[in-house]
């Protein structure tokens, strides 16, 4: 039987998935950092000559940017950053809620030590970040402390779907840590929600809910501070 010699194939595959993946990493930072604002129009000549990059490259960086909901694709402007709506935010928040509450009845029933302990350490890393203004660690920890929670579940299903919903909502969260200072944050409060798992399954649920709806809400008010800094910055005619 003739043997295929597949290392040349995975050679070229993986140099080219490398270079989309920089391409795509050094966009998702300039996005979640904040030097890309929502509705910034990404002209492929333009970032792929500031990349250093084929246009062909850019492209495949946007369609993997576009699954984590990071950029979108407009009629007669081509790849945009994408703006976060309010409706949104309702879906994204939604859609946790069904499965972080999940989640924290099937931590409460089995009280798995090693599961809280993983927990408390992330929260001491939010906290942390929180306190140096370390946006980048904040939702790092954020995001893994979701993410550890779901686990719990021990459904691989409802991580995939949970591990999708926090690719889609990166801006969401990045959008509103950023902004904690202009909305008057000045804690966090996922410390409290930690208590909460510790105790009974109704405060479990009371207050992840409680967490949830206040993350929603705190994004809608951001959203409103946006688009009225906008209008105010628009040219009169």
């Amino acid at each position: 039987m003739t043997e295929t010699n597949p290392i040349t194939g995975l050679g070229a595959s993986i140099q080219r998935q490398s270079t989309t993946e920089q391409a795509a990493e050094a966009v998702r930072q300039a996005i979640l950092s904040g030097r890309l604002p929502p509705g910034t129009p990404l002209r492929e000549a333009a970032v792929a000559t500031e990349l250093g990059v084929s246009r062909s490259t850019v492209r495949e960086a946007a369609r993997t940017l576009e699954s984590e909901g990071l950029v979108r694709y407009q009629m007669n402007r081509g790849i945009v950053v994408a703006d976060v709506t309010g409706p949104d935010v309702t879906d994204i928040y939604a859609a946790r809620a069904a499965v972080e509450l999940a989640a924290a009845d099937a931590l409460t029933e089995h009280r798995d030590p090693v599961v809280y302990q993983n927990l408390a350490d992330l929260v001491d890393q939010i906290e942390s970040a929180f306190e140096r203004g370390d946006t980048a660690a904040a939702l790092d920890g954020d995001r893994l402390f979701h993410a550890t929670l779901v686990a719990a579940t021990g459904s691989p299903r409802l991580r995939r779907f949970h591990e999708q919903l926090q690719r889609e909502q990166r801006l969401a969260l990045a959008l509103a840590e950023r902004s904690r200072r202009e909305l008057g944050r000045t804690a966090d409060d996922h410390r409290r929600l930690l208590d909460a798992l510790h105790g009974s399954p109704e405060e479990a649920r009371a207050e992840l809910t409680a967490h949830l709806l206040a993350g929603a809400a705190e994004l809608r008010r951001l959203l409103d501070l946006l688009a009225q800094r906008n209008e105010g910055e628009a040219p009169r005619g």
